[in-house]
């Protein structure tokens, strides 16, 4: 690339000049922003013309700090560049469950930016020093009227966001801890194609995805253990009998 090229795609995007610093070069800009779901199967020449062109806007976040908060109106597309970001409910207790965590490469507001009633649904708060690439309205339009790739990535991303809220709704609807529980191991095993799932995130973080208490999660699990339907250590769940654990939910 250029270097008259590279000033006016540092300028273009409007990155804070602290990220930049850290950047070796464009290309390393390039590599994170392509591993973006909504840019999947996009060369990096067309991000280099796509990121020049529109009107990119980065923000930097500290952990703790609010990205969006709950009843926030959504007026960009938010693209997880770097970090680890997490949606919240927050409730006047000031205790909270956590509704889904993102890294690098994931997207939030896909399905309400374009909603009659586009306002954040949760609170957004960064899990750790992150960046945030924000996309205008305007913008995700225009590349989804030129870039048939991009429109497809973006019908992608709404596809999968109904299916996850098919299958929240699926958690919701057992009655008991114990079925919550058994639901998560067997969706884990089967995501997984294991019968011993590798815990990925923590058990506190697995309880609030359950929308259950840490310990009631670990009284369950060692109540299943004691009937002999699995076994477990600090990171990982090993499943005895699916059988008997796929009877849970049907009871």
């Amino acid at each position: 690339m250029k270097k008259t090229d590279y000033n006016k795609l540092k300028t273009n995007i409007s990155i804070h000049l602290k990220w930049v610093n850290k950047m070796k070069n464009v290309n390393e800009i390039i590599d994170k922003i392509k591993q973006n779901e909504f840019f999947k199967g996009i060369d990096d020449k067309k991000i280099e013309m796509i990121i020049s062109e529109l009107s990119h806007i980065y923000k930097e976040y500290s952990k703790g700090q609010v990205i969006a908060n709950e009843g926030e109106v959504c007026k960009n597309l938010g693209l997880v560049v770097d970090g680890i970001v997490e949606i919240q409910r927050i409730y006047s207790s000031g205790k909270h469950i956590v509704l889904k965590r993102m890294g690098a490469g994931e997207v939030f507001g896909e399905a309400i930016i374009f909603s009659d009633k586009n306002k954040y649904p949760a609170t957004i708060i960064a899990s750790s020093d992150c960046i945030i690439s924000y996309l205008k309205k305007e913008d995700i339009i225009k590349l989804c009227l030129n870039e048939e790739i991009i429109l497809k990535n973006f019908i992608t991303l709404l596809s999968n966001k109904i299916f996850i809220l098919n299958r929240k709704i699926k958690t919701i609807s057992f009655k008991t801890i114990r079925q919550k529980v058994v639901n998560f191991i067997l969706e884990q095993s089967k995501s997984q194609n294991n019968k011993t799932v590798i815990l990925k995130i923590s058990k506190e973080q697995i309880a609030s995805l359950l929308g259950i208490p840490r310990p009631s999660l670990s009284r369950e699990l060692m109540k299943l253990r004691d009937d002999g339907l699995i076994e477990f250590d600090r990171n990982k769940i090993s499943i005895i009998n699916i059988e008997r654990l796929e009877e849970e939910l049907l009871e």
